[in-house]
């Protein structure tokens, strides 16, 4: 049994938090904006209600780490709305550098790099998983199992396909195929220019409660690896889905695997929320290491280094033996994947982004306008995209 999404806060503990100091101008809440109507698509002049935003604003703070280029506020907040969270990953465009993105109001639009609003589509929120730009298609997909192509220039749509599950992952493109994961344990694999069913795979429920959120698709050489809240991974062909090996991973009474399955070389690292961590071998599944990390619940790899960030703690392992490197406590409850770029570890979580030394684990900043930052930050270069609980997406630049 799978919790509902804007219950996230009750299922995932929350660790003890640093002070923070007061705050500053720059992580004051910022202005309520003009949404776009209901039911439109197309293109949005800046400052129209059309764009569904003001213009973004210019550079608000600088230090040694990073400078903000701009920031947007994109939802305008409901009436007796109470904590709202934003946990969909911006995405950028490697070709184009535009940024899209999908707020809890429905709507999903892109920006150019300096703020100016290109296209807006207005579906059904709120969006649990990010957008995924590959080619000239943008992929979104909302809880309500509603999947969307739409053209990466206008943001019409190109096609739609229907599931009766609730979208939990950002959408993965390898070949000609788009792969979707559900929060109810489906794996699909669609045909990407025209939507149509290429394959799925079913996990059946426990018949437990289960800690919200999934794990995206990972595809190597030929070869899909995923998941589950059962605590099993399996490896598909990812082009007809057969089961290449199934491996029990998880154990008690929350055994999910709501991180992403990571792949390097001949192995494969899997986090579970019931504490193991393990590093498989990708021919057969077979252990190679374990480690713990209590309440397990995202990672990321980056080359000798694999991230684990749990309820309490965010720690660092090596690769090669599972030893603990390094560990910090985490300031806010965690949702979002840990993303490593230029020697820091970036870490969403409900107090903000917790900015870390890759190196030691050290504390180096807490990114914050004043909501926290569930989502995954999108990066490309030496450009962050990070998207507020509030709904405003600021625009850095790392130093």
């Amino acid at each position: 049994m799978v919790a509902s999404p804007l219950m996230a806060v009750l299922l995932l503990g929350a660790a003890a938090a640093d002070p923070v100091p007061a705050t500053p101008d720059w992580a004051r809440p910022a202005p309520t904006p003009v949404v776009a109507p209901a039911g439109t698509t197309g293109p949005a002049a800046a400052g129209s209600p059309a764009s569904g935003q003001r213009k973004a604003t210019a550079p608000v703070i600088q230090d040694s780490l990073f400078s903000v280029v701009w920031r947007k506020p994109l939802v305008e907040p409901w009436l007796l709305e109470y904590k709202p969270t934003e946990p969909a990953s911006p995405a950028i465009d490697p070709v184009t550098r535009m940024v899209v993105v999908a707020t809890r109001d429905g709507v999903v639009q892109a920006f150019s790099v300096d703020g100016q609003p290109l296209w807006h589509h207005v579906g059904r929120g709120p969006y649990v998983a990010g957008p995924y730009v590959a080619d000239d298609l943008v992929f979104a997909a909302g809880i309500d199992g509603k999947i969307f192509a739409l053209d990466r220039a206008s943001g019409e749509v190109r096609w739609t396909y229907q599931i009766r599950e609730e979208i939990g992952t950002q959408a993965l493109v390898v070949d000609d195929l788009v792969y979707f994961a559900t929060l109810e344990g489906t794996v699909l694999a669609l045909e990407a220019r025209t939507g149509r069913f290429a394959w799925n795979f079913r996990r059946e429920p426990t018949g437990k409660f289960t800690i919200l959120g999934a794990g995206r698709p990972t595809v190597v050489d030929g070869v899909l690896y995923k998941g589950f809240a059962d605590g099993s991974v399996v490896a598909f062909d990812a082009k007809t889905g057969s089961v290449k090996w199934d491996r029990k991973v998880g154990r008690g009474d929350y055994p999910d695997i709501d991180a992403s399955v990571l792949v390097s070389k001949n192995r494969a690292y899997v986090a579970s929320y019931g504490g193991p961590v393990m590093a498989l071998d990708r021919a057969d599944g077979g252990m190679v290491w374990e480690s713990k990390v209590p309440f397990a619940y995202k990672a990321s790899l980056d080359g000798d280094l694999l991230v684990v960030v749990s309820t309490t703690e965010v720690v660092g392992l090596d690769v090669k033996d599972g030893r603990r490197i390094w560990e910090t406590p985490l300031e806010g409850t965690p949702y979002g994947d840990p993303v490593i770029v230029k020697g820091i570890v970036l870490v969403p979580n409900g107090k903000g982004l917790l900015v870390l030394d890759r190196r030691n684990g050290k504390k180096l900043r807490l990114f914050t306008r004043g909501s926290g930052a569930m989502a995954s930050p999108a990066v490309l270069g030496k450009r962050v995209y990070v998207l507020s609980n509030q709904g405003e997406l600021v625009a850095v630049d790392l130093r």
